[in-house]
Protein backbone atom coordinates (compact mmCIF):
# COMPACT_ATOMS: atom_id res chain seq x y z
CA UNK A 1 0.00 0.00 0.00
CA UNK A 2 2.74 2.29 0.87
CA UNK A 3 4.61 1.98 -2.67
CA UNK A 4 1.38 2.64 -4.35
CA UNK A 5 0.70 5.71 -2.21
CA UNK A 6 4.66 6.41 -3.46
CA UNK A 7 3.98 5.39 -7.11
CA UNK A 8 0.51 8.36 -7.34
CA UNK A 9 2.63 10.72 -5.68
CA UNK A 10 5.09 10.20 -7.96
CA UNK A 11 2.97 10.48 -10.87
CA UNK A 12 1.28 13.26 -9.33
CA UNK A 13 4.50 15.11 -8.77
CA UNK A 14 5.52 14.28 -12.63
CA UNK A 15 2.42 15.27 -13.78
CA UNK A 16 1.85 18.57 -11.94
CA UNK A 17 5.82 19.22 -12.97
CA UNK A 18 4.51 18.55 -16.54
CA UNK A 19 1.42 21.44 -16.17
CA UNK A 20 4.38 23.98 -14.99
CA UNK A 21 6.74 23.37 -17.39
CA UNK A 22 3.95 23.44 -20.13
CA UNK A 23 2.23 26.81 -18.90
CA UNK A 24 6.29 28.27 -18.47
CA UNK A 25 6.85 27.28 -21.99
CA UNK A 26 3.35 28.84 -23.05
CA UNK A 27 4.51 32.21 -21.20
CA UNK A 28 7.57 32.10 -22.70
CA UNK A 29 6.09 31.66 -25.90
CA UNK A 30 4.01 34.19 -25.47
CA UNK A 31 6.31 36.39 -24.13
CA UNK A 32 8.05 36.00 -27.41
CA UNK A 33 5.17 36.75 -29.79
CA UNK A 34 4.81 39.75 -27.59
CA UNK A 35 8.49 41.10 -28.24
CA UNK A 36 8.28 40.13 -31.70
CA UNK A 37 5.13 41.90 -32.31
CA UNK A 38 6.55 44.89 -30.13
CA UNK A 39 9.86 44.55 -33.00
CA UNK A 40 7.33 44.50 -35.82
CA UNK A 41 5.70 47.70 -34.76
CA UNK A 42 8.95 49.51 -34.13
CA UNK A 43 9.93 48.47 -37.76
CA UNK A 44 6.87 49.17 -39.61
CA UNK A 45 6.92 52.93 -38.01
CA UNK A 46 10.65 53.35 -38.63
CA UNK A 47 10.10 52.43 -42.13
CA UNK A 48 7.11 54.68 -42.48
CA UNK A 49 9.43 57.46 -40.91
CA UNK A 50 11.95 56.65 -43.90
CA UNK A 51 9.84 56.80 -46.39
CA UNK A 52 7.84 60.18 -45.41
CA UNK A 53 11.71 61.37 -45.13
CA UNK A 54 12.52 60.75 -48.19
CA UNK A 55 9.47 62.08 -49.90
CA UNK A 56 9.32 65.13 -47.86
CA UNK A 57 13.41 65.33 -49.60
CA UNK A 58 11.86 64.89 -53.06
CA UNK A 59 9.34 67.15 -52.86
CA UNK A 60 12.44 69.97 -52.53
CA UNK A 61 14.03 68.95 -55.31
CA UNK A 62 11.97 70.91 -57.89
CA UNK A 63 11.71 67.76 -59.72
CA UNK A 64 8.01 69.32 -61.04
CA UNK A 65 9.86 72.56 -62.09
CA UNK A 66 12.66 71.09 -63.71
CA UNK A 67 10.53 68.85 -66.19
CA UNK A 68 8.54 71.79 -67.53
CA UNK A 69 11.88 74.34 -67.47
CA UNK A 70 13.36 71.49 -70.07
CA UNK A 71 10.46 71.11 -71.77
CA UNK A 72 9.84 74.26 -72.29
CA UNK A 73 12.84 75.74 -72.76
CA UNK A 74 15.42 73.06 -73.55
CA UNK A 75 18.24 74.58 -71.20
CA UNK A 76 19.96 72.29 -69.02
CA UNK A 77 20.17 74.21 -65.67
CA UNK A 78 23.50 73.17 -63.70
CA UNK A 79 21.03 72.36 -60.70
CA UNK A 80 19.64 69.55 -62.70
CA UNK A 81 22.44 67.18 -62.01
CA UNK A 82 22.98 68.28 -58.62
CA UNK A 83 19.33 67.36 -57.90
CA UNK A 84 18.76 64.26 -59.44
CA UNK A 85 21.76 62.67 -57.97
CA UNK A 86 20.03 63.94 -54.14
CA UNK A 87 16.92 62.00 -55.61
CA UNK A 88 19.14 59.06 -56.88
CA UNK A 89 20.82 58.69 -53.50
CA UNK A 90 17.57 59.26 -51.26
CA UNK A 91 15.86 56.60 -53.46
CA UNK A 92 18.76 54.24 -52.89
CA UNK A 93 18.85 55.29 -49.09
CA UNK A 94 15.24 54.31 -48.16
CA UNK A 95 13.44 50.95 -47.82
CA UNK A 96 10.34 51.13 -50.08
CA UNK A 97 9.02 47.72 -48.54
CA UNK A 98 5.65 47.29 -51.00
CA UNK A 99 6.73 50.37 -52.85
CA UNK A 100 10.41 48.68 -54.12
CA UNK A 101 8.79 48.69 -57.73
CA UNK A 102 7.71 51.82 -57.94
CA UNK A 103 10.93 53.20 -56.27
CA UNK A 104 13.18 51.67 -58.71
CA UNK A 105 11.22 53.16 -61.92
CA UNK A 106 11.87 56.43 -60.31
CA UNK A 107 15.12 55.84 -59.70
CA UNK A 108 15.72 54.55 -63.48
CA UNK A 109 14.21 57.38 -64.96
CA UNK A 110 16.62 59.50 -62.30
CA UNK A 111 19.79 57.45 -64.02
CA UNK A 112 18.71 57.94 -67.60
CA UNK A 113 18.40 61.46 -66.85
CA UNK A 114 21.55 61.95 -65.40
CA UNK A 115 22.93 59.84 -68.34
CA UNK A 116 21.17 62.42 -70.65
CA UNK A 117 22.14 65.54 -68.03
CA UNK A 118 25.82 64.68 -68.51
CA UNK A 119 25.73 63.96 -72.17
CA UNK A 120 24.32 67.59 -72.50
CA UNK A 121 21.25 65.61 -74.74
CA UNK A 122 18.47 67.85 -74.35
CA UNK A 123 15.69 65.87 -75.93
CA UNK A 124 16.69 62.74 -73.32
CA UNK A 125 17.15 64.87 -70.70
CA UNK A 126 13.12 66.31 -71.60
CA UNK A 127 11.51 62.54 -71.96
CA UNK A 128 13.83 61.18 -68.88
CA UNK A 129 12.98 64.80 -66.28
CA UNK A 130 9.04 63.68 -67.61
CA UNK A 131 9.69 60.38 -66.63
CA UNK A 132 11.04 61.04 -63.22
CA UNK A 133 8.21 63.54 -62.24
CA UNK A 134 5.50 61.44 -63.27
CA UNK A 135 7.22 58.23 -61.55
CA UNK A 136 7.79 59.94 -58.43
CA UNK A 137 4.59 61.97 -57.97
CA UNK A 138 3.09 57.99 -58.56
CA UNK A 139 5.15 56.72 -55.96
CA UNK A 140 4.60 59.08 -53.61
CA UNK A 141 0.89 59.62 -54.08
CA UNK A 142 1.25 55.42 -53.55
CA UNK A 143 3.15 55.44 -50.43
CA UNK A 144 1.53 58.68 -48.53
CA UNK A 145 -1.93 57.21 -49.83
CA UNK A 146 -0.56 54.39 -46.98
CA UNK A 147 0.96 56.42 -44.64
CA UNK A 148 -2.36 58.54 -44.16
CA UNK A 149 -4.85 56.40 -45.29
CA UNK A 150 -8.60 57.48 -45.48
CA UNK A 151 -7.41 60.94 -44.20
CA UNK A 152 -9.64 62.79 -46.70
CA UNK A 153 -7.66 65.76 -48.79
CA UNK A 154 -9.24 68.08 -47.44
CA UNK A 155 -7.62 67.16 -43.94
CA UNK A 156 -4.42 66.51 -45.32
CA UNK A 157 -4.61 63.22 -47.35
CA UNK A 158 -3.51 62.45 -50.55
CA UNK A 159 -5.07 64.36 -53.65
CA UNK A 160 -4.48 63.36 -56.97
CA UNK A 161 -1.77 65.42 -58.87
CA UNK A 162 -2.73 67.51 -62.09
CA UNK A 163 -0.45 69.26 -63.74
CA UNK A 164 -3.43 71.26 -66.12
CA UNK A 165 -4.89 73.12 -62.87
CA UNK A 166 -2.38 75.64 -62.35
CA UNK A 167 -2.31 77.32 -59.19
CA UNK A 168 -1.84 80.91 -59.56
CA UNK A 169 1.19 82.37 -58.45
CA UNK A 170 0.96 85.60 -55.92
CA UNK A 171 -0.34 88.29 -56.69
CA UNK A 172 -2.66 86.60 -59.03
CA UNK A 173 -6.21 85.75 -59.17
CA UNK A 174 -7.79 82.69 -61.43
CA UNK A 175 -9.81 84.00 -63.93
CA UNK A 176 -12.58 81.65 -63.30
CA UNK A 177 -13.49 82.98 -59.91
CA UNK A 178 -16.82 85.43 -60.18
CA UNK A 179 -16.82 88.80 -59.84
CA UNK A 180 -13.31 89.10 -58.96
CA UNK A 181 -11.48 88.11 -61.69
CA UNK A 182 -9.74 91.07 -62.32
CA UNK A 183 -8.78 92.29 -58.79
CA UNK A 184 -5.36 91.27 -58.02
CA UNK A 185 -4.22 89.50 -54.46
CA UNK A 186 -1.54 90.66 -52.57
CA UNK A 187 1.35 88.98 -52.33
CA UNK A 188 2.32 87.31 -49.30
CA UNK A 189 3.85 90.26 -47.05
CA UNK A 190 2.63 93.18 -49.25
CA UNK A 191 0.19 95.38 -47.84
CA UNK A 192 -3.24 95.50 -49.47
Amino acid sequence: MARLKNVLLAAALIGALGLFAAACDDDAETQNNAQQSDIDAVTVRIQTLEMREALLTLGTLELHGMDEALNETGVIDPSYSRNTTTALRVLSMTEWGAHDEQAEAVRQAGIDLLAALHDEDVEAAKTAATELHDTEHELSNAVWADILGDLPAEEGGVEEHDDAAATPAAGETPADEGDHAAEETPAAGATP
